[in-house]
């Protein structure tokens, strides 16, 4: 077997497990050449798409057309198959004063002038009329309804455009299953209180879930809601395990989007024979905040309740305080039955932050469940122990220190070693396939 190892950031770091442990599964992959030319994979893409003509059939000169593109917290290409795209519309005769580009930020921060030239290219930004959206903005238009009754309104740019095109990436999502497709639409441009009630309604529900599409309501939802809104095309990068691009597909946004969910099934399924005492996963390839907390889903699938996860996390930005309280105070509120609390807040549509974004509370749900069934510790050189034991963690300085909490637990454990968190689909063999 190859060296153990897990990612802490872009870093591999390597480690002996312990002589007591039995390693059930080693969770590597097959590296691929990363694809170099993204512009001209893009190029190629768009001359033969999904469930859809080409895209130069599908426009015309008179069309206005609003590209939706996936903000700075998706490490795709984006500039250069924004810049791809952008040459097959010049190509097509679509003025310039006919294109807008909406950051698709749902309720995400804004990005700053110094950032959206960075991320999309100066002269991309300075060429074209480039907008963050704004999930309060006080022109919002009404496009559909959830199935709650709630009115859905998307960004005006967006709906007044003849033509939508949505730029994303495919990679396991906690709650969608996969990232990528019409989610650029919803949440991506919506409106706060719309993407509210759905992440509440249906997030850690009966169907919903890493990896999984039939049956999911949150999938079925943004599926719905984005053919309902008018999204035309969608281009969406497949990454692997390494967070790269692996393939890029085009076309239909479910249509598209299913093919490029079957190549990352592909390359990032592994296969466990069944669930281990003890589960040590990166947060690779997340490091913003609250992101880290991502992991916790495959981990939770492959971990026997009552067992330990160690999760190791390098982190770039610092928790909310909003976030590290609010979970203090949700423990001590709810200690013992961390899980019911969770989702009857969720159920009579509140919020564990009160005042937090869904994104947010999404992430401190997935944490505060996962601590509902497991004993976790947080290996992080960044954040400090005093954050770690508000969110209820044990804190360990590295990984043998973890390595030894973990042994007054379970002392001979079955383990399973997991380099990659943010990009694995997890495979029970004795599970219904994904």
């Amino acid at each position: 077997m190859e060296k153990a190892f897990v990612r802490y950031g872009h870093e591999k770091c390597y480690f002996e497990p312990p002589p007591d442990w039995k390693v059930l599964t080693f969770a590597t992959f097959h590296d691929h050449p990363p694809e170099s030319d993204a512009g001209q994979l893009t190029r190629n893409a768009l001359k033969n798409p999904i469930r859809s003509a080409p895209l130069k059939q599908c426009i015309s000169s008179s069309d206005t057309v609003a590209i939706l593109i996936e903000d700075q917290t998706r490490s795709s290409p984006k500039k250069y198959i924004l810049r791809a795209l952008l040459e097959e519309l010049d190509e097509a005769q679509i003025p310039r004063e006919n294109i807008s580009v909406i950051v698709a930020l749902g309720s995400h921060r804004e990005l700053t002038p110094e950032e959206l030239g960075a991320v999309y290219g100066e002269d991309l930004v300075r060429g074209y009329s480039f907008t963050n959206h704004n999930c309060y903005a006080s022109d919002l238009v009404p496009v559909a309804k959830l199935k709650t009754g709630t009115v859905v309104k998307i960004n005006r740019t967006v709906h007044d455009a003849t033509f939508k095109i949505g730029i994303g990436s495919i990679f396991p999502h906690p709650m969608n299953g996969f990232g990528g497709g019409g989610k650029i639409l919803f949440p991506g441009v919506s409106d706060f209180n719309a993407i509210l009630e759905h992440h509440l309604k249906y997030s850690f529900r009966d169907g919903s879930g890493l990896g999984r599409l039939q049956g999911n309501p949150f999938y079925e939802e943004v599926c719905t809601l984005a053919r309902a809104s008018g999204l035309n095309f969608i281009i969406n990068s497949v990454l692997d395990h390494n967070d790269r691009l692996y393939d890029l597909v085009c076309g239909d946004p479910v249509e598209a989007h299913l093919a490029g969910i079957n190549l990352s099934k592909g390359i990032i399924s592994q296969k466990f024979q069944k669930r281990a005492d003890l589960t040590v996963i990166s947060a690779f390839p997340y490091t913003e905040g609250p992101q880290i907390m991502k992991p916790l889903a495959p981990a939770s699938e492959i971990t026997k309740e009552g067992g330990v996860i160690i999760l190791v996390a390098h982190s770039t930005a610092p928790l909310p305080d909003a976030y590290v309280e609010s979970c203090e105070r949700f423990r001590l509120k709810y200690a013992g039955n961390l899980k019911d609390g969770v989702l009857d807040l969720f159920r009579n549509n509140r919020r564990i932050i009160e005042e937090g974004a869904p994104e947010l509370n999404m992430s401190l749900a997935q944490a505060l469940l996962a601590q509902h069934q497991f004993k976790i510790i947080l290996v992080s050189e960044e954040i400090p122990r005093g954050t770690v034991e508000q969110l209820g963690f044990l804190f360990a300085g590295d990984l043998n220190n973890a390595f030894a909490m973990s042994g007054t637990f379970f002392p001979n454990p079955e383990v399973h070693i997991i380099p990659s968190g943010g990009v694995i689909l997890p495979v029970l063999q004795h599970n219904r396939a994904l």
